[in-house]
């Protein structure tokens, strides 16, 4: 199948299916790859349109025949059970009918096909050209007999517990993660897969994609072996060819897949061990290992590197005869460099510098880390024990704030019906007016002794008073 996804990201531009479609794409030294991919278009999209055919017949046929396994040992043991019971006799009368049967499996695999291929309208009313005529003109057909929609209004609509007992057949431990795997098989040969898609298949299964379609495509190999068991001996070794090519021409797609970054990853260890001995020059001091060890392990490493088999060995045995330097000690430690003369100010710019240098730790924001700690913690988290004990406490002020206005509304009540004027008392309650009424008796006042003035405060009045009274005695003056 990555053929077909290289070609789709090619030429369609879709999202791969596996994670190293994009790098063999984008490699620089990819010519045998491309040169094994359709060169013009025209070419590319029959080469699509074949690739998707075959892998689509695979992928329904083993869905199939698993379905019709699971499905008639569930009906096999619960029709043992029915025999005696009459009130299951409907039961009986539908799974004793093999073709009954059939037409409820194929109308499962329609009803998956729908929701992992048919996504949108216009590929429900026209399905793709890979899906095979005879399931195209099931899915168009809405009478069709394995239709899903004209399956339930022939059998499940008038029969409740027919109804009942295929919902609950679906929803069985061992068949409804069979569908979901059916319905994934589906959506890899449709391609273009979303990352929602991929994040919920991720938690479903715990792996990536590419290791889940290499152990599906184990498990079809060793269900293919134990199918090919019940043929004949002659027909057996012409299988055993023909799946010994198959897998020669698999290993061989396997290792162009990945001999792509070989070249990339020798040329950047060669260029750096290029190191010729000079034969002038006494190595025995310069570095620790004697210069015979050294042609010895150079003699080695160029025998191996005859065969192409042991190139990972050869990259090896060069990375770790790199050259080695003898440096010598330094009996007064190390430093940084410089004349004795440098200013103070040195000293501040290598601060500066390492500040600017040093990796800034990114620490997770309080939103992020709060969301961990609900998912460790959960209601024992102290976040989330503080939101609740805000929360309680705003509750409670809103209700004894609406107690409080609902008092008011009734005081404010009670006043607006009560009755206005004098006479507010009733009838009944009034006391005929005598003409003797009880005087009451005022309280007597008690005179409070007058106190004297202090002479000062009184001889200053009089001599405002005199002042006011005084009379004009002087002569007016006129102005001609």
């Amino acid at each position: 199948m990555w053929k077909l996804d290289l070609l789709e990201a090619k030429y369609h531009g879709s999202n791969p299916r596996f994670p190293h479609t994009k790098k063999l794409l984008s490699a620089r030294n990819n010519n045998k790859l491309l040169k094994k991919l359709s060169q013009s278009r025209d070419e590319a999209e029959k080469e699509i349109l074949a690739l998707k055919e075959d892998h689509f017949h695979k992928k329904y046929y083993g869905a199939h025949k698993k379905l019709n396994k699971e499905v008639n040992k569930h009906v096999k043991s619960d029709v043992n059970k029915w025999k005696g019971d009459d009130s299951k006799k409907g039961l009986l009368e539908f799974f004793e009918v093999e073709e009954r049967i059939q037409e409820l499996i194929t109308s499962k695999l329609i009803k998956c096909i729908a929701s992992s291929i048919l996504i949108n309208k216009d590929l429900k009313s026209a399905p793709p050209k890979y899906i095979p005529s005879d399931i195209r003109s099931i899915i168009i057909d809405k009478s069709h007999k394995s239709n899903p929609s004209a399956f339930f209004i022939n059998y499940c609509q008038n029969n409740k517990d027919l109804n009942n007992y295929i919902s609950n057949l679906w929803n069985s431990k061992s068949i409804k993660p069979l569908l979901s795997e059916i319905e994934w098989s589906f959506k890899m040969v449709r391609g273009d897969l979303t990352k929602f898609e991929r994040d919920a298949r991720k938690k479903v299964v715990g792996k990536d994609i590419q290791t889940d379609f290499n152990e599906d495509k184990k498990e079809s190999t060793q269900s293919d072996s134990d199918d090919d068991s019940a043929i004949s001996e002659g027909d057996l070794s012409n299988n055993e060819k023909e799946v010994g090519d198959n897998e020669s021409i698999d290993a061989e797609d396997v290792f162009e897949k990945f001999a792509v970054y070989d070249n990339l990853v020798v040329d950047s260890d060669e260029e750096e061990q290029k190191f010729d001995l000079d034969p002038n020059v006494d190595y025995n001091e310069v570095t620790d290992e004697e210069s015979s060890d050294i042609e010895d392990g150079m003699n080695e490493t160029a025998d191996d590197s005859d065969d192409s088999f042991f190139e990972e060995n050869d990259r090896e045995a060069k990375t770790s005869t790199k050259r080695e330097y003898n440096l010598p000690q330094l009996a007064t430690g190390y430093f940084s460099g410089g004349s004795d003369d440098e200013d103070d100010d040195e000293i501040d710019n290598d601060n500066v510098v390492k500040e600017a240098t040093t990796q800034r730790k990114n620490r997770r924001g309080q939103r992020a880390r709060q969301k961990i700690w609900a998912q460790k913690y959960g209601k024992e988290a102290k976040h989330v024990k503080k939101e609740q004990v805000i929360i309680a406490s705003e509750r409670e002020r809103k209700r004894l704030e609406y107690e409080e206005r609902c008092k008011k509304r009734e005081l404010k009540a009670k006043i607006n019906s009560a009755p206005t004027g004098s006479n507010t008392a009733p009838l009944a309650e009034r006391r005929p007016r005598s003409n003797t009424e009880d005087k009451v008796e005022k309280p007597v006042e008690i005179s409070k002794p007058i106190e004297k003035e202090h002479p000062s405060w009184v001889a200053k009045r009089l001599a405002e008073e005199k002042q006011k009274n005084a009379k004009f005695q002087g002569t007016k003056i006129k102005f001609d």
